[in-house]
């Protein structure tokens, strides 16, 4: 990270780059699952199965992706922008999959539907909040001035 003038930190792209991958492979599973309740293939699996297998899958492309990110951590490190939009519009993107995710897994465990509304508010309001967070800290993208 660097100083800059005053403003702020700057941050790395290898920071930025975990940020992105770390929520990438969190969100793996429910984005999955939003393409299986899209197409109804948990009519043609056993889901239980499936979401455990994508658990593993995710596990395992954690492992490859942090041994390449810290293979990679000076290359990266070496890289700096002044802004990160459109890392941050692709987490964004990638939050509103999740939250959707969430509600078909959710859905999938056999949840009380009459609680779904319940629960995508406060994963909304919980997200909101760490967007907001990380936009300004680490993304130099402060929506709530514009």
């Amino acid at each position: 990270m660097i100083k800059a003038g005053g403003k702020g930190k700057i941050y790395s792209l290898y920071e930025i780059a975990v940020i992105l991958f770390y929520a990438s492979v969190i969100a793996f599973v429910p984005v999955v699952l939003v393409v299986t309740y899209i197409f109804d293939l948990d009519a043609r699996l056993n889901i239980d199965t499936f979401i455990l297998w994508l658990v593993i899958g995710a596990a395992i492309a954690g492992a490859i992706g942090s041994v390449i990110l810290l293979w990679r951590k000076d290359h990266l490190k070496r890289r700096v922008k002044p802004a990160y939009r459109t890392e941050f519009i692709y987490l964004l993107f990638l939050s509103v999959f999740f939250v959707l995710g969430f509600v078909v897994f959710f859905d999938y465990l056999g949840g009380d539907r009459a609680y779904i509304a319940n629960i995508l508010i406060l994963i909304t309001v919980l997200l909101i909040y760490i967007l907001i967070n990380l936009g300004r800290t680490f993304f130099k993208f402060d929506y709530m001035k514009k």
